[in-house]
């Protein structure tokens, strides 16, 4: 299969493909490089536990570092535990959030259902991805 570009040359899949694998591999090569960078930045600046702290530079340049904490919880163990504290302070929320996978189901199998819900819901095209392995 080739492609005809503006320019009137034609691309093979198989060049295209070579040129994806070069790309990728620049790609992770800059991340890693980046991520280093990273680190060494933090090393001579530090950085706080949680919150974000700007070093203006003698250049004018200025650095922002964030530190971060993530959180997970046992919800179980935690639900009920939280039984016993006021409502004000128990740290859980309840989400309400699309089911799209059962959006999917009803969509492909049900249609007369999902007419009835899809004024409700709106569905866009999303970033198709491109996988190659050797």
């Amino acid at each position: 299969m080739t492609i005809a570009l503006a320019t009137e040359t034609t691309v093979t899949i198989d060049q295209l493909v070579e040129e994806f694998i070069a790309a990728k591999a620049a790609e992770n090569l800059a991340n890693k490089r980046r991520i280093k960078i990273e680190e060494q930045m933090i090393a001579l600046l530090g950085k706080r536990e949680e919150g974000s702290q700007t070093h203006e530079l003698a250049s004018g340049m200025k650095v922002t570092i964030t530190g971060k904490l993530s959180y997970k919880a046992d919800m179980e163990k935690l639900a009920e535990i939280c039984q016993v504290l006021p409502k004000e302070f128990r740290p859980i929320k309840i989400e309400t959030k699309l089911d799209e996978t059962g959006v999917k189901f009803l969509r492909a199998n049900e249609p007369a259902i999902y007419k009835i819900i899809s004024e409700a819901i709106t569905v866009k095209e999303a970033k198709a991805s491109v996988e190659v392995k050797a």
